[in-house]
């Protein structure tokens, strides 16, 4: 059966078609030629579309996860400059006098919630735009992350290395080799989440170090391009039931899987809390669970401790991983490095079995140029953190003027892979960072490198974790050197990767790990 037209119908339609039709290219004629930020320059692409999603949504290695070097390139290109149009709304910058400002204590830039949202922990503090309610709300967990707190942790952290160093030596007697991203991610993973629930995920135990936890964290963090790009992915994922979700898409399953397997164990942490039973140690369940009226902060809903979890396993599971196993890879390919390492840790740990206390092993000031370098080269959280101009506009460092509104960001890796700031930065060199322990003043190149280093941004969106991660990181690499000789094929190529927010590496690094016996 068929329905007749009529006249009358086929005119609006037409009409509605030919007005979109001229909305749309007053539009593109507007951001391209007429709107504030035409004067910068960048792709016509970039001024009309998500331009970004183009390079960062792609099938394999090499052609995902790429508009962090593109930028790169053209940051570098005298035409392109130090601020480039990254979007319709969008600058990037490149210059460094610039970063600071942009991350300062003080800044009155602010997160983008349009954009922060959309990412997986919506009611989690680091997606708080309002920089008022952020504080708040940070504001009771600072304490339980000082210094002071995260030294009562060295017990777990250590109790969490020596049962992977026990996993390590069962597969070594088995002439197995191990995917060591995987085993640092299972380990960091468990050392985190001891300290979010006071109870690890178990990570360790799994066979190969591919437990489903890591592989869940690791997955939906690298769907996050996806979810940039098409929000409505994420709100799909909440909508369906599981069973048809997972048929649809792997990044809507893992979002699925992600939500489902974060809120189960914060109701168990719940119902045990409420049942009397606490752990041993501060935790930040724990801590998110007591109410503070000096400090305005009520308890989270269910909703957001899981998001507040959720949002601290990951940033601290796949970058504290990351960077400790480039930081493995760069010691064993360097043998001058790694044998000036040994002889260094040897004065604290005489033999391969020997222990010490984090306070001492911090102080020993090659591995301290050995964990700022791993910091500086992996860039494990390399993407850019955009921040919308705040009102009145701001100008840049090179005079030109950026509106309120516009989103602004710079990326880390960019700033740590700056060879104005860091000669030669596609080496790896701790000798960089030693000048300082020469005695007297610290010289002004060190200085403007202290600056420059950024693992953790800066300003009151810094990392709160930033303690424990660097407790970790020597940890890691202060044992796993002293008491294991790596035997590896894993070449240059294998370790090149893509930006999927964070680093998705082409190949693995596997390693037989052999006990030393001096």
């Amino acid at each position: 059966m068929s329905f007749p037209v009529s006249d009358q119908s086929l005119w609006l339609i037409g009409g509605v078609i030919t007005s979109f039709t001229l909305y749309y290219l007053a539009r593109v004629i507007w951001l391209v030629y007429f709107s504030p930020l035409a004067r910068f320059p960048g792709s016509k692409w970039a001024a009309i579309s998500d331009w970004e999603a183009w390079y960062n949504i792609g099938s394999g290695p090499g052609k995902r996860g790429q508009a962090l070097f593109v930028l790169e390139r053209m940051h570098r290109d005298p035409q392109y400059g130090s601020a480039i149009r990254f979007g319709p709304n969008e600058i990037h910058i490149y210059d460094p006098r610039f970063y600071h400002q942009l991350y300062s204590l003080n800044t009155k830039y602010y997160k983008d919630p349009s954009m922060h949202k959309v990412l997986g922990a919506p009611s989690s503090t680091v997606a708080e735009a309002d920089p008022e309610l952020h504080k708040r709300r940070r504001a009771p967990l600072e304490s339980l992350f000082s210094r002071q707190s995260i030294l009562k942790l060295e017990p777990m952290l250590m109790e969490k290395l020596n049962l992977c160093c026990s996993r390590f030596d069962e597969l070594y007697n088995a002439n197995k080799s191990i995917k060591l991203e995987w085993a640092l991610k299972s380990l960091t993973i468990d050392m985190v989440s001891e300290f979010c629930f006071g109870q690890s995920l178990g990570a360790l135990y799994d066979d190969n170090f591919m437990g489903g936890p890591v592989q869940v964290f690791r997955a939906y963090l690298h769907s996050l391009h996806v979810i940039k790009a098409f929000p409505f992915v994420r709100t799909i994922s909440q909508m369906l039931p599981y069973a048809i979700a997972k048929r649809l898409s792997r990044t809507i399953r893992m979002a699925n899987e992600l939500e489902t397997f974060s809120r189960k164990r914060v109701d168990a942490f719940i119902t045990a809390y409420e049942g009397g039973t606490k752990p041993s140690f501060p935790t930040v369940m724990e801590r998110l669970l007591t109410p503070q009226e000096n400090k305005n902060f009520q308890v989270p809903s269910r909703d957001g401790l899981r998001d507040e979890i959720l949002t601290m396993i990951s940033a601290g599971n796949d970058t504290t991983g990351i960077t400790s196993m480039v930081g493995i890879y760069q010691i064993l390919r360097n043998p001058a490095i790694q044998s000036r390492l040994l002889a260094e840790l040897k004065e604290v740990l005489p033999t391969p079995n020997a222990e010490a206390p984090y306070v001492q092993i911090e102080k020993l000031p090659y591995l301290t140029a050995i964990v700022k370098e791993s910091l500086r080269y992996a860039s494990a959280a390399a993407s850019r953190t955009p921040r919308l101009v705040p009102p009145g506009g701001v100008y840049l460092p090179d005079g030109r003027y950026i509106p309120a509104g516009t989103r602004v960001g710079m990326a880390i890796y960019h700033v740590h892979y700056n060879p104005d700031l860091f000669p030669s930065p596609r080496e790896f060199i701790p000798e960089r960072w030693l000048d300082a322990e020469s005695g007297g003043s610290m010289p002004d190149h060190l200085v403007e490198m202290n600056k420059f280093l950024v693992p953790f941004s800066k300003g009151t969106r810094s990392c709160i974790g930033i303690n424990l991660a660097y407790m970790e990181l020597y940890i890691i690499l202060a044992y796993l050197i002293r008491r294991y000789d790596f035997e590896t094929d894993t070449t240059d190529a294998d370790m090149r990767w893509d930006d999927m927010v964070v680093a998705w590496f082409h190949g693995d690094f596997t390693v037989k790990a052999k006990r030393r016996v001096e």
